[in-house]
């Protein structure tokens, strides 16, 4: 959901010019894609606090006696969910930047783990190292679907330092084709 708003903001700005007028009037190219990453920024830290404030309440509510080290002991995932809508966004971002029309820009948005799945099956076995290292299975991987354990696949507590790596990697250069392509482009 936030994903599409990203992109409708900032395919908005291609339909209804603005984003030209903004250039007329002063603002640089680099500071419109600063003030959009910093509303992808703004928008994942309250979705990674909202996320805090329901398992909080829900732990609090439901936990039949409160030990406050069982509280806190899952604490790096909101970290790493604030991570991943980040880097999410900053997908729809650059998505949204590349193709200036919302509707097949929300679709491409929809359907890229689709697209990326078709991709790695039909990745030949000698390539079967560089999956992990996929856009949206680095996106996924930092907090991985915890309703596996519930047909008795082990999933992974913790999170790990190199999914946080490959995404900071990856939101890198989102951000940063973003801005070439800005840049490049002819507003």
């Amino acid at each position: 959901m936030l994903g599409v708003l990203v992109v409708i903001s900032i395919t908005n700005e291609y339909s209804y010019r603005t984003l030209r007028q903004n250039v007329i009037d002063g603002v640089s190219r680099l500071d419109f894609l600063i003030s959009k990453i910093t509303t992808n920024l703004g928008l994942s830290i309250v979705s990674a606090l909202f996320i805090f404030v329901i398992g909080l309440v829900t732990g609090l509510i439901y936990t039949p006696e409160l030990d406050w080290k069982y509280v806190f002991q899952s604490m790096p995932f909101v970290p790493a969910y604030g991570l991943q809508i980040f880097t999410y966004l900053s997908f729809a971002l650059m998505l949204g930047v590349i193709i200036q029309r919302s509707g097949l820009t929300i679709l491409l948005l929809l359907f890229a783990s689709t697209i990326e799945l078709i991709i790695k099956l039909n990745l030949p076995d000698s390539l079967e190292v560089i999956k992990p290292y996929f856009p949206m299975d680095a996106i996924d991987n930092l907090v991985p679907n915890p309703f596996l354990k519930y047909v008795f696949q082990e999933i992974q507590d913790y999170v790990s330092l190199a999914s946080v790596a490959i995404a900071l990697v990856w939101m890198f250069l989102f951000n940063f084709f973003s801005y070439r392509r800005l840049k490049a482009a002819d507003i």
